[in-house]
This record gives C-alpha cells, sequence and structure tokens, in this order.
C-alpha cells in the first residue's frame, strides 16, 4: 500500500496487445462509432455496438420481412329486404315456388314455417303449405300455432333454414347466378322489425339469413368448381 500522502499511480491500459499487433504487422483498427461501448458514466468506450434505432421503422408484415404497413379493407355489404329494392328474391318473401318431396309451396317462407310442425304435426305442415299464396299468411298462421311448433326449433331453425334456401336456390338458376354475382360481399338482411334473421332496429342484429345465404354461396361456388 503506498505510503499516506503519497501520489498514488495512474492506472493506464497495457499497450502490450498493440504492440504485438505492430510486431506481427497488423495495423489495430481505429475506433470507430460501431466499437462503442457504453461506460457506467454514460460516455461511450470501445468494443461495443450501439443497437439499432426503432423510432421510425415501420411495422413488419405477418407475411415477410417487407416494411409496408398492412391495412384491413371492410368487405362490401349488400342490403336487402324491402321488395322496391335490389335482391328482393334473397328474401324468402319473394314470389318464388320451392319443390320439396313432391309438393309445391308458394314461397320459400312457406317451406321454412312448415318445417316447425313436420313430423310431429303434419296436418299443421299442410296447413302452412296451402293457406294461402301470400308468405305473410303463412308467417301469420305459424305464429297462431306457436304452442304446436317443435320442442327443439330453437336448436334447429338455422339448419332448417340453410335446407330452405339450398331447395330455393338450386330450383331457379336466375337466383343463384344473382348469388354467385354477390362476390365476397356480406349479404345483409336490412330488416329493422327482426334482429335475429336480420339486423333490427339498432343495426346491430345477428343477420342470420344473411349468414345462411353466404355459407350458401360459398357451398355452390365449391360445387361450381369440382
Amino acid at each position: 500500500m503506498p505510503e499516506s500522502g503519497s501520489e498514488q499511480p495512474r492506472r493506464t491500459r497495457s499497450l502490450e496487445p498493440l504492440a504485438t499487433a505492430n510486431q506481427s504487422g497488423l495495423v489495430p483498427p481505429s475506433p470507430s462509432r460501431s466499437h462503442v461501448r457504453v461506460a457506467s458514466s454514460g460516455q461511450r468506450s470501445p468494443l461495443s455496438a450501439k443497437p439499432p434505432s426503432t423510432r421510425n421503422s415501420s411495422p413488419i408484415s405477418p407475411f415477410g420481412t417487407s416494411r409496408h404497413s398492412w391495412t384491413l379493407v371492410p368487405r362490401h355489404r349488400i342490403l336487402f329486404y324491402h321488395k322496391h329494392d335490389p335482391h328482393y328474391g334473397f328474401t324468402n318473401f319473394s314470389p318464388h315456388p320451392v319443390m320439396y318431396k313432391g309438393k309445391r309451396y308458394p314461397t320459400s317462407e312457406h317451406l321454412f314455417q312448415s318445417f316447425k310442425f313436420q313430423g310431429h304435426r303434419p296436418g299443421l305442415a299442410e296447413h302452412i303449405r296451402t293457406c294461402s299464396e301470400w308468405p305473410s299468411t303463412a308467417f301469420s298462421e305459424a305464429r297462431r300455432f306457436q304452442p304446436e311448433v317443435r320442442r327443439d326449433w330453437i336448436d334447429v331453425n338455422i339448419q332448417k333454414m340453410d335446407e330452405t334456401l339450398f331447395h330455393k336456390f338450386t330450383q331457379h338458376n336466375d337466383l343463384r347466378e344473382e348469388l354467385l354475382a354477390t362476390g365476397d360481399a356480406e349479404l345483409v338482411e336490412d330488416s329493422d322489425k327482426d334482429a335475429f334473421w336480420g339486423v333490427g332496429v339498432d343495426g346491430k342484429g345477428r343477420n342470420e339469413l344473411g349468414k345462411a345465404l353466404e355459407r350458401l354461396r360459398a357451398k355452390l361456388r365449391q360445387h361450381s368448381s369440382t
């Protein structure tokens, strides 16, 4: 230990590696920004590289290393419901008769409402089919006999809608082509009276009829490509 009051020798970095490098004919690289290390005092010292800045970097695409940002584009929407608007044939009230098991149903609404009684109440199912040519009458008659509706209707109603639409659109080529011509658009029953099959008064309903049509469209397109 040095004596008290005496000046301690200043520590210097050994030059032996540098001397050895010079003796071997190698020239040591001069310190640059890429050979800088951050010391505890905040100053930079050799041997450590500064991490790359990401302040202005663009988002990385999930599909590769592209620096372009990606934006989700909402699907085009096609609304249908009113008789005077396009695509009225997408509704169950359109005047397109449907054949099912050898019997004619004036509209697809007649067939769909009759499904509520087929099997356990065949007489009521036949009444729905023949009560009137008007789909609104078939609808109101099915509601009048609501206590007789099959007990599992809430579990199978969407399946029965799929079945109804399949028979309707495969029996009318004009409707089939019209549905396929919608491409990948979102199909929306713009009904303010029905928040299950349509979007309801607030526009936030389940739109199950529109979804059923989209499923049918995909099935028809797949069948056409095979």
